[in-house]
């Protein structure tokens, strides 16, 4: 998992194979620490090799995103990067009815998706 937010308000995250459960920890709390600064910003995460959250993996970032609801609502603006038609259609279908309390769009290849998250940052 590698995170890049050299482009401020930008950040991308690339995600390769299964992340360990550091790599997860150290995700959560770069996205606790943007949120500190009170600054919105979006992220973009590409999905290009990776595998799937372990379930235990899952329960930590579904918690997260409960517990920083307020905050992200206002704050955090994401783009997701999923390349199987498949995957992208099911993610699609989870987030009507779950949605996310914060503007999220999934997307076929990244250029497309940095393009929307600047254009959601103004």
């Amino acid at each position: 998992m590698e995170i890049d937010e050299s482009t401020w308000p930008l950040v991308t995250m690339q995600w390769a194979g299964i992340p360990s459960d550091a790599d997860l920890t150290r995700f959560l709390n770069s996205i606790d620490a943007w949120l500190d600064r009170g600054e919105r910003f979006g992220l973009l995460v590409d999905t290009l090799g990776s595998g799937v959250l372990t379930p235990e993996q899952r329960v930590r970032t579904i918690g997260h995103m409960k517990a920083n609801a307020n905050r992200t609502s206002g704050l955090l603006v994401q783009a997701i990067v999923i390349h199987s038609r498949i995957q992208r259609t099911l993610f699609y279908g989870i987030n009507l009815v779950y949605p996310n309390p914060f503007p999220s769009k999934v997307f076929a290849e990244a250029g497309a998706a940095r393009a929307w998250l600047l254009a959601q940052l103004g």
